[in-house]
C-alpha cells in the first residue's frame, strides 16, 4: 500500500489539482477537434500541445510542410477508418518516422475521441519491449502479449477508478492515472541519486503528470480566468 502522496501538490489539495488537470484535458480536446492547420503558427500549436513533440517541429514542418501535416491530422479524424489505419496514414503522409511522432499521433487521438480511445504511447505500454506504466498496475508476473490484451488491462482500471468515484464517461482519469504512474516511477529511480536537499526544488507528481501530458498551456489559461 503506497503512503499518502506528499508530493502531490504544494497546498496539499491532491482533488483539486486532479480536477485542473481534467479540466485542461477537455480544453485540449476542443483545441484539436477544432483546429484547422492553415499555417505554419497553428501547425506548431498542435506540436506545442504535444511536450514531447515539440522538439521535432523544425525537421517536420521542413520534410512534411503545412499542408501534409493537415492531411495527416484530418486522418486522424476519420471515423470510417480504423485506430491502426489512422495511424498508418498520418505517418505516411508526413514521412518523418520517429518514435516520439508515432506517440504524438496516437496522444491526439485520444483527445479527438477521448471517451472511444484511451491514452497510449509507449511509455504507458511499449509494446515492442512490454514495459510502461500499465506494468505496474498489473497482477505481479504478468505479461501483456498483444494490443487486444492492453486495452482490456486499460478498461478494466478504468472500471475500477469508476467505482472509487473517478468516472467521466472517458478515459481521461484513466490516463491521468497512468501518467502518473510513471512519473512516480520514474521519481523513485531518480531520487535514489538526487540529495533530499534539493527536494524543494523538485516539481510535484502531479504538476510533472501535467506537463508530460502537455497540459500546461491550457492550465495557465484556467488560473488566468480564475484571477
Amino acid at each position: 500500500m503506497l503512503n499518502v502522496d506528499v508530493n502531490n501538490t504544494a497546498s496539499g489539495d491532491a482533488r483539486k489539482s486532479l480536477n485542473l488537470i481534467l479540466e485542461a484535458m477537455k480544453m485540449k480536446t476542443d483545441f484539436l477537434r477544432s483546429v484547422n492547420v492553415t499555417s505554419e503558427e497553428e501547425m506548431k500549436k498542435v506540436f506545442d500541445s504535444i511536450f514531447y513533440a515539440r522538439r521535432h517541429f523544425e525537421e517536420v514542418l521542413k520534410k512534411a510542410g503545412v499542408s501534409k501535416f493537415s492531411s495527416a491530422l484530418g486522418y486522424l479524424k476519420d471515423e470510417e477508418m480504423s485506430y491502426n489505419e489512422r495511424l498508418s496514414k498520418f505517418l505516411a503522409t508526413i514521412g518523418y518516422n520517429d518514435e516520439d511522432i508515432e506517440d504524438m499521433a496516437k496522444e491526439i487521438m485520444h483527445y479527438l475521441y477521448p471517451e472511444k480511445f484511451p491514452l497510449w504511447t509507449r511509455w504507458i505500454w511499449n509494446n515492442k519491449k512490454n514495459t510502461g506504466s500499465i506494468n505496474y498496475v498489473l497482477k505481479e508476473g504478468l505479461n501483456l502479449k498483444s494490443e487486444t490484451e492492453f486495452l482490456s488491462s486499460v478498461d478494466e482500471l478504468k472500471r475500477v477508478l469508476e467505482i472509487f468515484g473517478l468516472s467521466s464517461g472517458n478515459y481521461y482519469p484513466t490516463s491521468v492515472f497512468l501518467v502518473y504512474a510513471y512519473v512516480r516511477y520514474l521519481d523513485y529511480t531518480t531520487h535514489l541519486a538526487v540529495d533530499k536537499k534539493a527536494a524543494g526544488l523538485i516539481p510535484t507528481h502531479l504538476t510533472t503528470t501535467a506537463l508530460v501530458m502537455g497540459l500546461k498551456p491550457y492550465i495557465k489559461v484556467i488560473k488566468f480566468a480564475h484571477t
